[in-house]
């Protein structure tokens, strides 16, 4: 919107009614000790075409019966410079 749109601006100092209000907080402690070995032999071609910036980042979780615990955390991030997407995902369980 373009300031100079505006045709006034009118000032009220009634009680506003309703609305909502959300606040989540979560505190994670995340420990992996991770050993692995991998060996990747790719061959990629891609032709693309793309106007503006796109990071897509898609995550599922299921976690069924007992002791299981399955979460995921998906970012991304545009600007008119860069595009990143990036993922974290845990699966647990206790049989």
């Amino acid at each position: 919107m373009i300031i100079s749109d505006l045709n006034y601006l009118e000032i009220t100092s009634e009680e506003v009614l309703g609305g909502y209000n959300f606040v989540a907080t979560k505190n994670v402690n995340i420990v992996a000790n991770l050993t692995e070995t991998v060996n990747i032999n790719k061959n990629v071609k891609s032709t693309v075409t793309v106007k503006g910036n796109l990071a897509n980042s898609e995550s599922q979780a299921t976690a069924l019966g007992n002791n299981t615990l399955a979460e995921t955390f998906g970012f991304t991030n545009t600007d008119s410079n860069s595009s990143a997407a990036n993922s974290l995902s845990i699966s647990a369980t206790n049989g």
